[in-house]
């Protein structure tokens, strides 16, 4: 079964196993979806057996589950526990989708204080799924206290039945299979053995699993003499049972555990104890259900059992027969499917239009944010301008956007809700102005312009007119940046140096001073920004520039050296180099010292050194995402969390420009004092 949508089973917990293998069951009844999973051991392994499955399966490292997430329609959280993955709640609800917990127990909170986390990440959730009606009823209560209406839908979890030729065993056989945890019960059945002993000596028991009780199990189990013996994790759990009398679950709480409907399933009768799912699973009149904790009650079950083998037939005859008739894997797909559509249903219904976007211009950095918008479900890229009518073409037919070779035509004919202004820096002014004159918010990329009092005018403009605009000096959103301002937030940055050393870009408009304004003002200025960013504004400007002839970039006019050093109203000074002379990429960045601390950041690592060596920590998630996000959001009048509106990027500008001015000038140019501060406009929390 494929949903009409994209999916995605997620969690994060840390010891997913019955979790893991019902998301495994769950994910190839609905094909299509992807399985994500905390990077651990066992989140490998599962990875693992999901590929084998040929089900599209990944681990999410922490910080990036935002970019796991981006595109998806419906992400499904499961939690092992009620205190596990709000964290994933609020970043799928975050990155647009619609969030389903599914609980894998039953209600079982009693701190005061993850009650209230439990609520306060319930506000962002769209529904939740239990994996059995009895566990539904615990939390039905508690969903309608703090969330009313909320839609909850008991799911009953299903195993896919494999089938195992039986195998007598020669001796009476016990098997259970579970995790080594006090959830499990395992010094209960322990003593049980301890009592089936006197009655039936050659009674052997078969634990499969691994955990932290282990030692403490083996422990028992020498001291009371029991015949047991401990396999360790098995891949063939059918494979058990059919070699196996009766399998017995001893646990305190469950769910719906699914070793009891893989029981059912291959005909091994149980024992088990009376809790929740498992009796309504068995049915109430099952005749080995003993109350849970209850040694006594659990070894006259076994006895009976082993004494009774007509009566295991009969058992083993009704169990296949409630499993096929309500908890088979195509049942649980065929219902958590019904449920998400309903949900997708309800959301369409609710949700405004989906946001419509124009391009002007089709070009490389255009291919950025067309590359992440794709995976935004509330968003289409509806029409593209560009002279390139080939290049227009062609990312028309990638999005079945209409195509200009004029942006005041497409601007006209197509209703747009933003606009993209991806054009090079020598064609801006008349594409924002013509932006303006409809009311359409923008995101420009930098630079603004090549004329300051072009951008001046354009800034005021836009003030004017109220429009949401933003730039993008994606650098802002890089997750080590907002490391970075945490460490100067009470220890400011006191010197910085800054180094864009790079080779010369193909496109000749860049090669030319008149095309591109130069390698500061075209590419050093993500460099500036990010100074401006740490340290606040800049008072004074001097730069140095030297250029010489290229034989293989003929007309090149760009100097092809700039230094600059720059004051700070905040007392910091900054030092910048930049040169296009190299063949490769050696180093972009920005260095920033204050007492007892250094930092080197770059648009992918970033290293912290405070006298204890030079760790490094590689940037997570996607910073071109998240602006483009960000300015998506605030176009549908959601929080406003843009780092960079077009005022804010004018005064970068300004600085890249007053490099170049000085440089050709010889003379220091001092610039109005704004703030001696970071941006106050930025939120701590925006991610």
């Amino acid at each position: 079964m494929t949903p009409a949508f994209d999916v995605v089973l997620a969690t994060d917990s840390a010891e997913p196993s019955g979790v893991g293998r019902m998301m495994l069951t769950l994910a190839g009844g609905l094909s299509g979806v992807r399985l994500l999973f905390a990077d651990h051991a066992a989140g490998r392994a599962l990875v693992a057996q999901a590929r084998t499955r040929g089900l599209e399966a990944a681990v999410v490292a922490d910080g990036a589950w935002d970019i796991a997430f981006r595109g998806a329609a419906l992400v499904n959280v499961h939690a092992g526990i009620g205190w596990e993955s709000h964290g994933l709640c609020k970043i799928a609800r975050d990155s647009g989708a619609i969030v389903v917990r599914t609980e894998h127990l039953p209600w079982l909170l009693t701190d005061p204080g993850q009650v209230e986390e439990y609520k306060a990440a319930l506000a962002r959730v769209d529904g939740v799924i239990t994996v059995s009606r009895a566990s539904a009823d615990s939390w039905a209560p508690v969903l309608a206290a703090m969330r009313p209406g909320l839609p909850l839908r008991s799911i009953p979890n299903g195993v896919l039945a494999a089938r195992r030729d039986r195998v007598v065993p020669p001796v009476p056989t016990i098997l259970c299979v579970a995790r080594f945890t006090a959830q499990k019960n395992h010094s209960v059945l322990i003593h049980a053995m301890a009592r089936l002993r006197r009655t039936h000596p050659d009674a052997r028991l078969i634990l499969a699993g691994s955990g932290p009780e282990e030692a403490r199990i083996r422990g028992r189990i020498a001291r009371h003499g029991v015949r047991a013996e401990i396999l360790g994790p098995s891949d063939d759990v059918p494979g058990l049972m059919a070699g196996a009398d009766v399998m017995v679950l001893p646990s305190a709480f469950e769910g719906l555990p699914l070793v009891v409907l893989e029981a059912m399933a291959a005909g091994c009768p149980v024992v088990a104890t009376r809790i929740g799912g498992v009796t309504e699973a068995l049915g109430d009149d099952h005749p080995w259900l003993v109350p849970a904790g209850d040694a006594r009650a659990l070894a006259a079950a076994l006895a009976e059992a082993l004494d009774r083998p007509d009566l295991r037939d009969r058992m083993a005859a009704r169990q296949k027969a409630r499993f096929a008739q309500g908890y088979t894997a195509d049942r649980m797909a065929a219902d958590t499917n019904a449920f998400f559509t309903t949900l997708l249903q309800t959301r369409q219904r609710t949700t405004p239009m989906t946001t419509r976007l124009g391009f002007i211009g089709a070009g490389g950095i255009a291919h950025r944010h067309f590359g992440v918008l794709e995976h935004m479900a509330d968003v289409r890229i509806a029409a593209i301008a560009d002279p390139d009518t080939g290049r227009a073409e062609e990312a028309g037919r990638r999005f079945g956007a209409a195509v200009f070779a004029d942006h005041a035509a497409m601007l006209d004919t197509v209703e747009l809700d933003a606009v993209f202004i991806c054009v090079p820096p020598f064609a801006h002014g008349d594409v924002e102005r013509a932006c303006i004159a409809r009311g359409l918010p923008f995101f420009v990329e930098k630079p603004l312009s090549l004329d300051l009092k072009l951008a001046e005018e354009i800034s005021a403009e836009v003030e004017e007119a109220g429009l949401i605009t933003a730039v993008g000096y994606h650098w802002r959103y890089l997750d080590t940046v907002d490391e970075a301002r945490a460490q100067l937030a009470q220890n400011p940055a006191h010197l910085m140096t800054g180094f864009w050393l790079d080779q010369t870009p193909p496109p000749q408009w860049w090669w030319r001073e008149d095309g591109s304004g130069g390698q500061v003002v075209e590419q050093a200025t993500h460099v500036i920004d990010l100074a401006r960013f740490l340290a606040g504004d800049v008072t004074e400007a001097f730069g140095l520039a030297a250029r010489r002839d290229r034989p293989d970039f003929n007309g090149l006019t760009v100097p092809t050296a700039t230094t600059a050093s720059l004051r700070f109203a905040s007392g910091a000074i900054a030092n910048l180099s930049a040169t296009c002379l190299l063949r490769w990429n050696h180093r972009v960045g920005l260095h920033v010292y204050a007492d007892a601390l250094a930092m080197e950041i770059t648009d992918h690592d970033i290293m912290v050194d405070v006298g204890r060596g030079r760790p490094v920590r590689h940037a997570e998630g996607d910073p071109v995402w998240r602006e483009d996000r960000d300015f998506i959001d605030a176009v549908q009048g959601k929080e406003n969390r843009i780092r960079c509106p077009y005022a804010e990027a004018l005064e970068t500008h300004r600085v890249a420009l007053a490099i170049s001015q000085s440089a050709a000038s010889g003379a220091v140019v001092k610039m109005e004092v704004l703030r001696s501060n970071p941006q106050p406009f930025f939120r701590e929390t925006a991610s």
